[in-house]
C-alpha cells in the first residue's frame, strides 16, 4: 500500500501529538501518523482533529512501533518532507531497558527512516527544556555514552528523563554524521489549551494541582525562586507546525516557554486562589526531599530534577515565533482554564459535558457547568451530591441547562453569605427569568429565593422537597457522627445508602464520593442535614410553598412519600423510585418537567393534584439503611 504524506508524526495519538496533527492538517498538509494499532486508533483521532479545527480527511494512521526494526512499517509513504518525532514512553518509575529501547533506540530508528526519504526537508525532535541544562560530565562524555556514564545518568535522573537526554545526544551525533536537516524543540511543562484548558495529561504539575485540590499537600517542594515555566499545548503545536517553514531554524535548539510564568510558590498560590483552597505556607528544600524515602514524602524522586532556579535561553525560539506571527497567550488566564478543566474532568477520570468555570459568588469559588447567565434552566443539587448528579437530567431537558455546586459542597468553596443570597448573586446578571430545578436541600434555597425575587423565576420544580418528608433519624441529625460516616463510606456503600442499589458505581455517586473526601465538604453536608431536620426550618418552608407566586411542581419517588402537601399542589410521583429519582429515573423526571412547563404555560392542569405517593422510605431513611 502506498500513502502520500508531506508530514509524518510519531506520537501523533498522544497529548501534544493530537494537537500537532490538527494544526498541520488545518494548514492543508497531508499527514501520516505512525502509531501502534494504526487504523484501529483512527476514529478517536479523526474525531479529535475535526473537533479542534483540523481536517481529518488529510490524515492517515499507519501501524508502526518505535521498538521494532524499521519501525515495523509495511506501507510505502511517498512525498515526505517533514518528520516530527514526538513518540516516547512517558512516566516515572519506569524500567530502564524498556524505556531505552523505545525512547533511545526508537529515536535513532526514526532518524534512520527519515534519512531514507529523498525529499526530506526537516527532522524535528521534541525534547525538553531541561535538556538545555545538561551537566558538563554528560555533555563532555564520549559518544555513544560509556556504561559508567549511563549508570550515573539513569541513577540521577530516573529512566524517563535520562532516556530523553541519551536520545537527544544520540540524535545530535547521528544528524551530524549524516548531514540531516534537524531542529530540536525543547518545551517547558505543557498545560492545556489556552482557550478551553483542555488537556489529557495529568502527570507532573497536574498531580501537584490534584494534591492541592484534595488537601493532601502539607508543604511545597523547592525554594522561593524555584521556577517551573509553562507553555500551552495549542501554542506549542502551532510552533512545531511552523518550524520547518523557515530554513533559519535548521540546526537550532529552540526552547519554548512562557517567561511570564510566575515562580512556583506564586504559581501554586494563584492555582489555590482559582480553586478556593488553602495553599501550603511551608517550603521543603529539594535536597532534603532527595534524602527522604518517597513513601514518606509522597513525592516521586524523579520529579525533583525539574524543580530548579535555572533560567533558560529562549531568544532563538522567540525570534522564530515573531517571524511567523505567533505570540504567547495570556498565561494567567490559560492556567486558570487548565486547572478548571482538570477539576471538571476529575483529573482525567471523567469526560466534560459542558463548559466549566469557577466564579466568585457570595464569597465562594463556585463551580459552574454550563453558563448560568444564558441558561434556560438551573439545576441545584441536594445532599450529599454535587452538580454531577444532575448531568443525565440536564442532557434530557430542552434548551440550555446549567449546574452549580452549592457553597462548601462538591467542587465549590464555602461562602460567607446565606445560600439564598448566594443564589441571588449567582443569577444577578441575567436579563430573563429562569426555570429552577432543585433537589432535596436546594428546594429550600430555591423557595426562599423565589419569595424574594419572584420576577427572576419562570417556574420551580422541587424534587424530593425535604421539608415535606420525614425527618432524618436521630443519629443523622448529629453532625459529628454524620461527618464521620460520610468520610468513611466507600462508593459502593454510599450508593447502597443513597439509592439502595448494588453493582456498578454510577458516575454521580463516584463524583459525590470524591467530593466528600475533600476537606470540610463532609462537615458542610453533615451540618446542612442536621439543619434541615429543624421543625422551624421545615414549617417556614411549607408556608413559603403555600404562598409561592410562581408555578411550582413537586416531584418525588414512590418509595419516598410526601407529607402535608398543600392543597392543589402540582405533584408527580415517579414509580419505584426513592429520594433521588433524577439520578435513577432521569428520563421520567425530565418528561414530567417538560409536561409541567407546558401546562404551566397554557394553564392546563396547573394547580391540580396530578398523582399521589403511596409508601416508601425518605432520603434520610435511605441513608440510614
Amino acid at each position: 500500500m502506498t500513502i502520500r504524506a508531506d508530514s509524518v508524526v510519531t506520537g501523533g495519538t498522544g497529548f501534544l501529538g493530537r494537537w500537532l496533527v490538527a494544526a498541520l492538517t488545518r494548514e492543508g498538509r497531508e499527514v501520516a501518523v505512525l502509531a501502534r494499532g494504526g487504523a484501529e486508533r483512527a476514529p478517536a483521532l479523526e474525531a479529535f482533529v475535526d473537533a479542534h479545527g483540523g481536517d481529518a480527511s488529510r490524515m492517515t494512521l499507519v501501524h508502526a512501533d518505535l521498538a521494532a526494526p524499521g519501525l515495523g512499517i509495511t506501507e510505502t509513504i511517498e512525498g515526505v518532507r517533514d518528520v516530527y518525532h514526538l513518540g516516547a514512553i512517558f512516566g516515572f518509575g519506569l524500567e530502564r531497558e524498556r524505556v531505552r529501547e523505545t525512547n533511545v533506540a526508537g529515536a535513532l530508528r526514526v532518524a534512520e527512516w527519515a534519512r531514507a526519504q529523498p525529499g526530506l526537508r526537516r527532522l524535528i525532535e521534541l525534547g525538553g527544556y531541561r535538556m538545555t541544562k545538561m551537566p558538563d560530565w554528560l555533555l563532555d562524555a564520549p559518544q555513544p555514552l560509556p556504561e559508567p556514564i549511563l549508570d550515573r545518568l539513569y541513577r540521577h535522573y530516573g529512566a524517563y528523563e535520562a532516556s530523553k537526554y541519551e536520545a537527544h545526544l544520540a540524535l545530535l551525533r547521528f544528524v551530524a554524521e549524516h548531514g540531516l536537516p534537524f531542529t530540536a524543540v525543547h518545551p517547558s511543562t505543557v498545560i492545556g489549551s489556552s482557550v478551553t484548558g483542555e488537556t489529557s495529561q495529568v502527570t507532573g504539575l497536574g498531580e501537584i494541582v490534584e494534591k492541592l485540590w484534595r488537601g493532601q499537600m502539607p508543604a511545597l517542594a523547592g525554594s522561593p525562586e524555584t521556577w517551573v515555566p509553562l507553555v500551552t499545548v495549542d501554542h506549542l503545536a502551532a510552533f512545531l507546525a511552523s518550524v520547518p517553514t523557515r530554513p533559519e531554524t535548521v540546526g537550532r535548539e529552540l526552547t519554548v516557554l512562557d517567561r511570564r510564568t510566575p515562580k512556583l510558590p506564586e504559581l501554586v498560590a494563584a492555582i489555590g486562589a482559582t480553586l478556593g483552597v488553602a495553599v501550603p505556607a511551608r517550603l521543603v528544600s529539594v535536597g532534603l526531599l532527595r534524602k527522604l524515602p518517597s513513601r514518606l514524602t509522597g513525592v516521586e524522586r524523579e520529579t525533583l530534577t525539574f524543580l530548579s532556579e535555572d533560567d533558560y535561553d529562549t531568544e532563538q525560539a522567540e525570534a522564530h515565533a515573531a517571524a511567523v506571527g505567533l505570540s504567547m497567550p495570556d498565561i494567567e488566564r490559560a492556567t486558570e482554564r487548565w486547572v478548571t478543566h482538570l477539576v471538571a474532568t476529575d483529573f482525567g477520570r471523567s469526560s466534560l459535558d459542558a463548559p466549566a468555570r469557577f466564579r466568585s459568588v457570595g464569597g465562594s469559588r463556585t463551580f459552574e457547568a454550563g453558563d448560568v447567565s444564558s441558561a434556560d434552566t438551573l439545576f441545584l443539587h441536594g445532599l450529599p451530591w454535587d452538580g454531577e448528579s444532575g448531568r443525565d437530567l440536564a442532557e434530557l431537558l430542552p434548551g440550555e441547562v446549567a449546574r452549580v455546586d452549592l457553597p462548601g459542597m462538591g467542587r465549590s468553596s464555602g461562602a460567607h453569605a446565606p445560600r439564598e443570597q448566594w443564589l441571588a448573586e449567582l443569577l444577578a446578571d441575567r436579563g430573563e427569568p429562569i426555570h429552577l430545578v432543585a433537589h432535596s436541600l436546594s428546594t429550600g434555597i430555591a423557595l426562599r429565593f423565589a419569595a424574594e425575587h419572584p420576577d427572576a423565576i419562570r417556574s420551580l420544580t422541587l424534587v424530593s422537597p425535604f421539608f415535606l418528608q420525614r425527618r432524618a433519624p436521630w443519629y443523622l441529625r448529629c453532625a459529628a457522627l454524620t461527618r464521620r460516616l460520610l468520610r468513611t463510606w466507600d462508593a459502593a456503600t454510599l450508593q447502597r445508602r443513597l439509592l439502595g442499589t448494588e453493582g456498578s458505581i454510577l458516575p454521580a455517586v463516584a463524583s459525590a464520593r470524591r467530593s466528600l473526601s475533600r476537606p470540610a465538604v463532609a462537615a458542610t453536608v453533615a451540618g446542612s442535614l442536621a439543619q434541615a431536620s429543624h421543625h422551624a426550618e421545615r414549617a417556614e418552608l411549607r408556608e413559603l410553598l403555600a404562598r409561592c407566586a410562581r408555578p411550582v411542581q413537586l416531584v418525588h419517588g414512590e418509595r419516598d412519600p410526601l407529607l402535608d402537601v398543600p392543597e392543589g399542589s402540582f405533584v408527580v410521583t415517579i414509580g419505584d423510585a426513592g429520594h433521588d429519582p433524577h439520578v435513577t429515573r432521569p428520563t421520567e423526571v425530565a418528561s414530567a418537567i417538560v409536561d409541567f412547563w407546558r401546562s404551566a404555560t397554557t394553564g392546563a392542569g396547573y394547580g391540580s393534584q396530578v398523582s399521589t405517593s403511596s409508601s416508601g422510605s425518605s432520603a434520610s431513611r435511605m441513608l440510614a439503611k
